[in-house]
């Protein structure tokens, strides 16, 4: 089957280095099916990849990205063995509406910046009725993200009540289905974003809002609105230049979870300030979740069954024609929700 994708020739930024190119596919084999993608999630992880921050490819061309919902075309054969197993409530069947696995997904061989894909049919993933195409799309690597770093942290729909989560950078995707969750389960919720517009759009979504630029900016903030006792969990993706400010944040035998380090990868730690609050600091990254069937189905169930309460915030919808650029606005950081390629 004739496809087109977006591919990778090499590192660098996604205008310079995304090629728009024709592919035939073989039949799906035995434990894959082929893919008919109708929308992209865009997700910072697929920016890193372009740019060789993080994981770089492995050969070139090279596709790229994971999230993405569409209808499965044709299926092969049951797989012999050795695949990770399905995931559960998956009809899998021709014609089925499906999301992907961001984890599951080889986005050397395949990726899903493209029309048609051939995945494994164990990186197919249910889809909420209710849902569009393009909130399907938006949804579940930030679900994964966000569930699987409070289950990390020992946080559940039983123990949420009562405590104060702290979502830093909390603009995007994954800080805005962080806050709901965390809201859904009945935690008090405090957002960070640097910049003052979309102030207004978070405060519709999180308890407090603060507006900062940098740790100290953020511990006032926290501390403010608080009075002085601090956050029972961080959930950080900004990494470096926020560190000392979560230590001060994080109130006495708190947790730090970081999942992504966008302002860098190396932090001054007071160590004195770790030890005489009894902290407790843990990285996260969704392979915990693809790599765990039964957190997995766990994290399933709970977006299938809450999917209303749940629902993703798509910023912006563009074409998949404008992905290079779609890419970069990613860093400039404008959006609140998630940005959306449709097909």
């Amino acid at each position: 089957m004739r496809a087109n994708a977006w591919l990778l020739e090499k590192h660098g930024r996604p205008s310079d280095v995304l090629r728009w190119r024709s592919q035939e596919l073989p039949a799906p084999g035995p434990g894959e099916a082929l893919v008919k993608i109708r929308s992209v999630g865009l997700n910072r992880a697929d920016l890193n990849y372009v740019l060789g921050s993080h994981f770089p490819a492995r050969a070139f061309p090279s596709g790229l990205g994971g999230e993405a919902v569409g209808e499965v075309l044709e299926l092969g054969s049951p797989a012999a063995g050795g695949n990770p197993p399905a995931v559960r409530r998956l009809n899998r069947s021709v014609g089925t509406r499906v999301a992907t696995l961001s984890g599951r997904v080889d986005r050397g061989r395949s990726g899903i910046y493209r029309d048609i894909a051939l995945l494994d049919q164990a990186a197919l993933l249910p889809v909420p009725d209710s849902y569009t195409d393009t909130e399907a799309a938006a949804f579940w690597t930030a679900l994964f993200t966000m569930g699987g770093a409070l289950e990390m942290a020992g946080y559940h729909a039983g123990n949420a009540g009562g405590k104060t989560l702290l979502f830093t950078a909390a603009g995007g995707g994954v800080g805005v289905l962080g806050l709901r969750l965390a809201r859904h389960w009945g935690a008090r919720t405090i957002a960070t974003t640097r910049d003052e517009k979309k102030a207004d759009d978070l405060a519709a979504i999180a308890d407090d809002v603060i507006v900062c630029a940098d740790g100290e900016q953020l511990a006032a903030g926290v501390s403010a609105a608080t009075d002085g006792r601090g956050v029972d969990l961080a959930l950080d993706p900004v990494g470096a230049s926020f560190y000392p400010g979560l230590f001060e944040a994080t109130a006495r035998g708190g947790q730090i979870v970081s999942y992504e380090c966008i302002s860098g990868t190396r932090a001054d730690l007071p160590i004195m300030t770790l030890m005489m609050k009894d902290l407790c600091i843990r990285g996260f990254t969704t392979f915990r979740v693809s790599t765990n069937p039964a957190l997995l189905d766990t994290l399933v169930d709970l977006g299938m069954d809450h999917a209303d309460a749940l629902r993703p915030v798509v910023a912006r919808t563009c074409s998949l024609a404008e992905a290079p650029g779609a890419l970069e606005s990613l860093e400039r950081s404008q959006h609140v929700g998630k940005i959306v390629l449709n097909v």
